[in-house]
């Protein structure tokens, strides 16, 4: 008798580890989904080039970004006038700082940034600025009083299209005052994925 209390609780716990094992795994004819890959997350990268030395110290670089899908009404080369609804980035001597020109705008954080002898560069991620459709673009430099030294003649538009990219030559020695170190002279922008 006792032979045949072990044979029934052998295959009662055999029973139980094979439905254990169905459940764990799951049902052949129901395999568990798996997540569909998500949309690749586009950034927008800038190289501004000077005709001297990018020079922090003394002066201001700005690159001003209008995403409101609007290219009639881009960024100028006059600080004062600049919508609330532009964004941008500003490298003085405290390093890069990124925001909205909106007052009480909170900071918001580059994807990448630096500079190095006659270029700056900075990734910016495209839902930064509300995934636009196309984005219009000014670069200018100024004194520690934000006096204009240089900026591009003509903003330009950008699509956000992946591949898309401008690379824009200004005017040489045209920065007055603020001699080849704040001397445009040309900014690159393209759009690629993180």
């Amino acid at each position: 008798m006792r032979i045949m209390n072990v044979k029934r609780a052998i295959i009662i716990l055999l029973t139980i580890g094979i439905l254990v094992m169905v459940v764990v795994s799951g049902c052949v004819r129901f395999p568990i989904p798996e997540p569909e890959p998500s949309e690749p997350e586009y950034q927008l990268k800038i190289t501004v080039e000077a005709s001297g030395e990018i020079n922090a110290d003394e002066g201001i670089y700005y690159i001003v970004l209008d995403a409101d899908g609007n290219s009639a009404t881009g960024p100028g080369d006059d600080i004062s006038s600049w919508d609330d609804s532009y964004y941008y980035i500003k490298l003085d001597n405290w390093g890069f700082y990124f925001s909205k020109v909106e007052e009480g705008s909170p900071d918001l954080q580059l994807t990448n940034s630096s500079y190095s002898g006659d270029k700056l560069h900075v990734t910016i991620a495209l839902s930064d600025l509300g995934d636009p459709n196309s984005i219009d673009i000014n670069v200018l430099t100024t004194d520690s009083d934000n006096n204009t030294y240089d900026y591009l003649d003509l903003y330009f538009t950008i699509s956000t299209d992946l591949g898309s990219s401008k690379n824009i030559t200004d005017t040489e020695v045209d920065s007055g005052e603020g001699g080849a170190d704040f001397d445009i002279i040309n900014v690159t922008a393209e759009i690629t994925t993180l």
